[in-house]
């Protein structure tokens, strides 16, 4: 199962704003943010644990409302939805949005990753190796959009598929229909 690259544009505004609200002891900060997973999905509960650990590290004093896909929007205009503020932030991976821009799969981490990396690799690639910025750059200039991107967490490697006969050589992959 892949944990997927999980997008969070209001995370690094939240944990800013926290520091100065711990001063300022202003009411608690709402955000409404909407993933793209159902309800259901262990997906899901990854972002409802990371809304909860905001709260946590802010005292109460950033609460994420962490909804599930279809809540407010589409589950797969999150995006758009962000930047047009219908919604303060998203959770979801870059590769949905590759009908924008294929460029945005280099910021997904599909089977063997991008570029081959792993997601240890992934992640020295986007906090050291530049590839962050180079995210938030494509958002904003390729894409015109106006938000900042934030990864939640790693994405780990995904499984190729669940079968219900066992595959032992290429020729058992003909003609499987797979996601």
């Amino acid at each position: 199962m892949s944990t997927r690259t999980s997008i969070a544009t209001a995370a690094l505004i939240a944990m800013a704003s926290a520091f100065g609200a711990q001063a300022q002891a202003p009411a608690p900060k709402s955000i409404k943010m909407q993933s793209t997973w159902p309800a259901s999905n262990t997906l899901q509960e990854h972002f409802k644990m990371f809304a909860e650990r905001v709260d946590k590290l802010t005292q109460g004093g950033i609460k994420i409302d962490a909804m599930a896909a279809g809540q407010i929007v589409p589950p797969f205009e999150v995006l758009d939805a962000t930047n047009k503020k219908v919604i303060d932030g998203w959770h979801a991976i870059a590769y949905y949005w590759v009908g924008k821009s294929p460029a945005a799969a280099l910021f997904a981490a599909p089977p063997g990753g991008p570029f081959g990396m792993d997601h240890m690799d992934y992640l020295g690639w986007l906090h050291v190796g530049g590839g962050l910025q180079m995210w938030r750059d494509f958002y904003q200039n390729d894409l015109k959009l106006n938000v900042i991107v934030w990864p939640a967490h790693p994405s780990s490697p995904q499984a190729f598929g669940w079968f219900k006969k066992p595959l032992r050589s290429v020729a058992d992959i003909k003609g499987l229909k797979c996601r």
